[in-house]
């Protein structure tokens, strides 16, 4: 009897330095920005506060809105056969990036690999399913050369042995063999 197999992996992705540069230059922006707005007409000796007022509170709404679109999580979630990659912006909006079969991938292997390079060159897109955007060459990212209705594609994500199952049980040609490490 054949077990069925589920596989979550949550990803949040980490700005970096130009993540918190960005927030800091918005912030103090908008600042100066609603102090000169609210400040030039009283000096002019022109009574519009309240007008100034809702341009300040749009604003800071505004501020608010790009500064929660900088916080991007990837969900995969691997149910049989079934490979799901989803983008979740904001802890609100979700927005599912791929969804294939693994039988469908003509390679999954590590990123270490001869082949990653090939496959990448000729692949039309990739998807960086990892926590920074540029992700270390190492055995802990793996990806899959997808081919789904005639559009090649590569999904790159972080690796966990559980994973490498559910691969061989689909995909055993075209999966990469794998030797777990002993802890």
């Amino acid at each position: 009897m054949i077990q069925d197999s589920f596989i979550e992996s949550h990803i949040v992705r980490d700005n970096g330095t130009k993540g918190v540069l960005f927030k800091v230059f918005i912030i103090i922006t908008a600042a100066i920005f609603i102090v000169l707005l609210n400040l030039v007409p009283i000096l002019l000796g022109i009574n519009i506060i309240f007008i100034t007022g809702m341009l300040s509170a749009a604003i800071v709404w505004g501020v608010v809105v790009l500064i929660r679109r900088q916080y991007v999580e990837y969900e995969i979630e691997i149910s049989n056969e079934l490979f799901n990659v989803a983008r979740i912006f904001a802890r609100s909006k979700r927005e599912e990036l791929a969804e294939f079969s693994i039988r469908d991938c003509e390679y999954i292997g590590p990123v270490t690999c001869d082949r990653f390079s090939s496959d990448r060159r000729d692949s039309e897109f990739e998807l960086k399913v990892t926590s920074n955007s540029d992700f270390p060459v190492t055995d802990d990212y793996w990806y899959t050369f997808v081919n789904s209705e005639g559009v090649k594609y590569i999904v790159i994500f972080h690796f966990k042995p559980e994973m490498y199952k559910v691969f061989r049980r689909y995909n055993p040609r075209n999966t990469a063999p794998y030797v777990a490490e002993e802890s």
